[in-house]
């Protein structure tokens, strides 16, 4: 295997299928892995390789799902381009935070409760006074 590239798609792919994302990144996600279930559906040792690297994330089944996507890749350009486009979407998605996000208090609550995304400097609740 010779494209570091397929082997971090690999990995990342198989990472944000057991990572926790927000909904719009866990739906790009299950479309990229879906245009990969039909792309090899046919295949059954192609199939197992996707679904084995999906299941059990292992370096060994991770190494392999790099290879096979690889190997596809150079049969066919197309694909190739295709998947890389798919993955870089999601990689967007994913590090931009475009997914819907949606905070919660609950329960018993005193004092003050901030809910953000990303904070830039220091949060101070009520005065400075000691």
């Amino acid at each position: 295997m010779d494209d570091p590239l397929m082997l971090t798609a690999a990995t990342t792919l198989v990472a944000w299928t057991t990572t926790n994302l927000a909904e719009g990144a866990r739906s790009a996600v299950a479309e990229l892995t879906e245009f990969l279930r039909r792309r090899f559906r046919r295949d059954a040792a192609s199939r197992e390789t996707v679904e084995v690297a999906l299941r059990q994330p292992t370096a060994d089944a991770l190494h392999r799902l790099a290879a096979l996507l690889e190997q596809e890749a150079r049969r066919d350009a197309a694909f190739g381009a295709e998947f890389r486009a798919r993955v870089a979407e999601v990689q967007t998605i994913v590090a931009d935070g475009h997914a819907d996000v949606t905070n919660t208090v609950s329960g018993d609550v005193s004092g003050p409760v901030v809910q953000a995304r990303d904070i830039h400097g220091g949060i101070t609740f009520g005065s400075s006074h000691s």
